[in-house]
């Protein structure tokens, strides 16, 4: 895996089942092999593009001492939100990021959901001054193209597997898919800092750099990633090797969490990767496509897979997301739900 796969994924909106036949086969090879690559030629360019993320991320324009009302709960205890909104800086102890959460209810009407679950709850919204005028609605046709894309990506998947497509459809309809801003600030020199957190800093290439993600397999079913143009995103290899995520105009890179492999019998791979900071203001704006939390997951009729006991997908996020600095603490607030 010296280098990641580079799919285009156009031939997946014909009509002609040879082209979307060999978008599919790649797309296959990826998941199985590696788990993550990267994807151009998809058909809404213009609504998830550069201009439109530049936008979104505006809201890091707004000073520490005015976001506060857009904290979680976790950070600005007189605040509601407790899953959706901002988590700043000094969400970690290293205060080398931060980042603002959205969920569905930025593309469509809330009143559908259930907003007893926490993980429903309502994104916190910026006030009309702090940012430009077009702002949520940037975001809104961001994230409608976002799911779009993530379908056209698990049906070809789906295709792959030898599997309905309504499986996987039917689980994202209504779903709970995040989208999320992420800043992480030019750092000062930090080559004389100690080791105030597990793996804050490894030598990659004979070079001392702080790791501004640390080597980590997504928890989900499927992450979709806009990066800047600054870099550091790597991936790690069969051989133990890190290589790099290339930059590529107008291109997404995606990888598959560890429940996908799960779900699947590992059949589709989920893979170690991280970020290395470069001393750089960067950004990035990954979304997790998420399915419902009702959505039960159990066996997929794939053949040879292994048997598992069925469990709810709100009950496994919720788990893995407390763990997150930004949610610590908030574990006992969701017991898990039972299954109809």
């Amino acid at each position: 895996m010296e280098n990641l796969p580079i799919i285009d994924i156009g031939n997946l909106y014909s009509n002609d089942s040879d082209l979307i036949s060999e978008v599919d086969n790649k797309i296959a090879f990826a998941a199985a092999s590696v788990g993550f690559f990267v994807i151009t030629g998809y058909r809404q360019k213009n609504i998830v593009n550069f201009e439109a993320r530049k936008k979104m991320l505006t809201i890091f324009d707004i000073p520490m001492d005015k976001q506060r009302y857009l904290w979680k709960k976790n950070f600005a205890p007189k605040n509601k939100n407790l899953y959706r909104g901002w988590f700043p800086l000094t969400s970690s102890l290293a205060k080398n990021r931060e980042g603002f959460e959205m969920g569905p209810d930025i593309a469509r009407d809330h009143k559908d959901y259930d907003t007893s679950d926490i993980l429903q709850e309502k994104t916190p919204r910026p006030k009309s001054e702090d940012i430009p005028g077009d702002w949520i609605k940037t975001c809104k046709s961001y994230y409608l193209a976002m799911e779009v894309i993530g379908e056209k990506l698990l049906c070809s998947l789906s295709r792959s597997l030898g599997i309905s497509e309504h499986i996987f459809l039917e689980a994202f309809r209504m779903g709970i898919s995040t989208l999320r801003l992420l800043h992480y600030p030019k750092r000062d020199d930090f080559s004389k800092e100690i080791e105030d957190t597990p793996d804050r800093f490894t030598i990659f290439r004979g070079k001392r750099y702080e790791q501004i993600a640390r080597p980590h397999v997504d928890s989900g079913l499927l992450t979709i990633l806009a990066q800047d143009n600054v870099g550091g995103l790597q991936v790690r290899s069969h051989s133990g090797d890190w290589v790099e995520v290339p930059l590529i105009a107008d291109s997404f890179s995606v990888n598959f969490g560890g429940l996908m492999e799960y779900w699947t019998g590992g059949r589709v791979k989920a893979t170690l990767h991280r970020v290395l900071s470069l001393n750089e203001r960067r950004f990035s704006v990954p979304f997790f496509f998420e399915p419902r939390p009702s959505t039960v997951i159990s066996p997929l009729p794939i053949r040879g897979s292994k048997k598992f006991k069925p469990f709810l997908y709100g009950n496994h996020l919720w788990e893995k997301t407390t763990k997150f600095p930004e949610n610590k603490g908030l574990e006992h607030l969701r017991p898990p739900r039972l299954m109809n």
